[in-house]
């Protein structure tokens, strides 16, 4: 069976969760295996023969219930994880803190297009249901957040850096 992750998107200062609580919370929601990753949102667990989105369904609702949140989740199984690593054309180039992925919960809509020419050092690339960011200088100052993604792309996105994708990668194999 493939073990597969729950990105919970917007995890932390007023809406931070304990990831006891969380890892319980899903547990008693009906997940299995479940294990979790820094303090970030990143949730591996057995999809026990579950649709991704019945899973990103099934973690949002219980985040909604048990902390009062209603966050975006995005589900990816172990295989697509490990492929979007293997597309990021910056994995290597950079310092991994300073390589994303942005995780989109479907296809970008039809006609969006963005200018690969962002006006900043900063790199992009988008291949299917993710968008690949390499920063040059820093992640927080740069205009290209998950959000400036959305609003582009019409769809909701989750970001995780180069390191974090290798370990959630390794967490589920």
């Amino acid at each position: 069976m493939s073990t597969s992750v729950a990105l919970i998107r917007g995890v932390g200062g007023p809406t931070a969760l304990r990831m006891p609580a969380l890892r319980s919370a899903l547990e008693d929601a009906g997940l299995e295996g479940v294990t979790t990753l820094q303090v970030a949102g990143n949730v591996v667990f057995e999809p026990e023969g579950r649709s991704a989105s019945a899973c990103a369904e099934l973690v949002r609702r219980a985040v909604q219930e048990s902390f009062g949140h209603d966050l975006p989740v995005i589900v990816r199984s172990h295989r697509q994880l490990a492929a979007a690593e293997r597309r990021n054309p910056f994995v290597g180039t950079q310092e991994g803190r300073w390589v994303m992925t942005v995780f989109l919960n479907e296809l970008p809509r039809s006609g969006a297009v963005l200018d690969p020419d962002s006006g900043t050092p900063d790199l992009f690339v988008v291949d299917g249901r993710e968008v690949f960011v390499r920063y040059a200088d820093s992640v927080a100052t740069s205009k290209l957040q998950s959000t400036w993604f959305e609003k582009r792309l019409g769809v909701i996105g989750t970001a995780r850096n180069a390191n974090t994708v290798a370990k959630l990668v390794q967490l589920t194999s």
